[in-house]
């Protein structure tokens, strides 16, 4: 039998102490701050019908689903997300009165391309709230997206706000509907990441009947095409027979008025998804501060003889952001911002750290008042939301700690027998420390003084006890220690000589550990991937 070490899969992690501490702060300070805004707890399976995901979450989430047939034969998933899940719940139990607002916190599964900040398995913990209308919901959303980061410290991030429902009353006023629009609404995100000109290419790819890339496509005058589209078969069969004085060939009257009216009606279409592209990327051009965006989109849509509604919400949802204490600088608008998502239906928002990079994004949510009903739900409720990703919401924090400002991690003891003879004093000593509250590591390993002294070093302990029969009942001799092993110089004050160990705690508190990288818990021990896992 092979007997070779088995790798964790790419883009997993293995969390060590520090990084498994780490994520259950983040979340328990974002679950915290979801409770205080009367948001109640919910849990959501991992596996899931494909079919949940395969209805409306769109190409962006359907082609990274970890999908796959079940010993019955049912086609399951793990969760890419949390939203739809949630909202599947619901509608399997409903809530008695509305509006419902609900959390949920786990891991969810997408086949990225691993990097710094993204993962195949990663954390979300994110909120729900069914039957929440209006700019008044909308707002409340995004301001506790922006709270929560501030109760965790989290202060060097932006809110950029888009409505999705622009491009999907331009759709609807150009009578495109089903594979077509679908298809239009997730090319906003794609026109906003990789260019208009990229989107024209990838709908030809999609739907050739429409689109030849690199031609010009020729738009009727849409006088014209309106007159033409709504001109009937039986009229057009006498425009034909009018006009060809009996002279069909083979064809019969029928043949030809069935190919004229599918030509015009191709003329139609592909007047309509040409006008569309063109306004994707106008719309995804409007972006910056509210002021300057809103005056400019309102312009964009007067062009177009678009209702300009949308715009309204959006400068009262940005009026009342100021009122929830949500700075107007941290404030940007985007019209181009889609979140690849099918089912946004209005309202969508993002927040991003500045020290991230290509991986910036902490937040995600908006408004999807369809998605009850898709799934299942017997009647429409609006809905709204968000997820964080607690993984990059650990890796802004750490970005805004650097200088040592951040919070104070409580500092773990190692306990240390003098001898092996004092085993039984040292497990008193250390069971006593857990009680008030102190982390207490106990050397187990039968190793000499000398030699826990420098694993206690290596592995981070701040402190190190050393505990003797020939001291006191109850007390322990405290050591700082830096990171090669020894004690601390002459700066850090060390007792003369055994301390109570009820007085640890208070002691401890009075003198904070050396190092400011001294933290108390494991370093962590994931490896950087291997060659044959970086091509997988």
């Amino acid at each position: 039998m092979e007997r070779r070490p088995l790798e964790r899969v790419r883009g997993t992690q293995d969390h060590q102490t520090r990084q498994a501490t780490s994520l259950d702060a983040m979340r328990t300070k974002c679950e915290t701050a979801f409770g205080l805004h009367g948001f109640r707890r919910v849990d959501v399976p991992v596996l899931e019908p494909a079919e949940l995901h395969l209805r409306k979450s769109g190409l962006e989430i359907i082609s990274k689903l970890y999908s796959f047939h079940d010993l019955g034969g049912r086609r399951i998933c793990l969760r890419p997300e949390l939203t739809a899940s949630m909202v599947r719940a619901a509608i399997a139990q409903p809530s008695p009165r509305l509006p419902d607002k609900m959390f949920a916190t786990g891991p969810v599964f997408r086949y990225e391309r691993p990097s710094r900040g993204r993962f195949r398995q990663f954390m979300q913990t994110g909120v729900e709230v069914l039957g929440a209308e209006g700019v008044l919901a909308d707002a409340e959303i995004i301001a506790l997206a922006a709270t929560t980061l501030d109760t965790i410290g989290i202060t060097r991030y932006t809110v950029t706000i888009g409505n999705v429902g622009i491009l999907g009353e331009l759709l609807t006023h150009l009578g495109l509907t089903g594979r077509r629009r679908a298809l239009l609404l997730e090319s906003l995100e794609d026109a906003r990441r990789h260019g208009i000109e990229a989107v024209r290419t990838r709908f030809a790819s999609l739907d050739p009947d429409l689109i030849q890339p690199g031609e010009s496509t020729r738009i009727r005058d849409s006088a014209v095409t309106a007159e033409l589209s709504s001109t009937s078969e039986d009229a057009l069969a006498r425009l034909v027979a009018q006009t060809s004085a009996g002279d069909l060939g083979r064809r019969t009257l029928a043949d030809v008025t069935t190919r004229l009216a599918a030509r015009m009606h191709a003329d139609t279409a592909r007047a309509a998804v040409d006008r569309a592209l063109a306004f994707i990327g106008e719309l995804g051009a409007v972006r910056g501060d509210p002021d300057t965006a809103l005056d400019a989109a309102r312009a964009l849509l007067e062009a177009h003889g678009l209702d300009p509604k949308p715009l309204d919400q959006l400068s009262e949802t940005i009026t009342l952001l100021d009122a929830f204490g949500v700075k107007r600088e941290r404030v940007q608008i985007d019209l181009g911002l889609s979140r690849g998502l099918q089912y946004y239906t209005g309202m969508v928002f993002e927040v991003d750290h500045e020290a991230l990079g290509a991986e910036k994004q902490l937040c995600g949510g908006g408004r999807y008042d369809d998605l009850y009903r898709v799934l299942g739900g017997r009647q429409s409720v609006t809905a709204i939301g968000f997820a964080f990703g607690l993984e990059r919401l650990v890796l802004a924090k750490e970005a805004e700690t650097i200088d040592g400002t951040g919070d104070n991690v409580p500092d773990a003891v190692f306990v240390v027998p003098s001898t092996p003879g004092d085993a039984v004093i040292a497990a008193r000593a250390a069971t006593a420390l857990r009680h008030i509250g102190v982390t207490a590591a106990l050397d187990t390993s039968g190793r000499a003084a000398r030699g826990a002294v420098a694993f206690a070093a290596r592995e981070g302990f701040a402190y190190l006890a050393m505990v003797s029969r020939d001291d006191p009942p109850e007390t322990l001799r405290l050591r700082p220690l830096t990171p090669d092993g020894v004690p601390a110089d002459d700066t850090i004050s060390v007792p003369d000589g055994p301390i109570p160990i009820t007085s640890t705690l208070e002691w401890l508190r009075a003198n904070p550990a050396p190092s400011s990288e001294s933290t108390g818990l494991h370093r962590s021990t994931n490896r950087s991937e291997t060659p044959a896992e970086a091509r997988s």
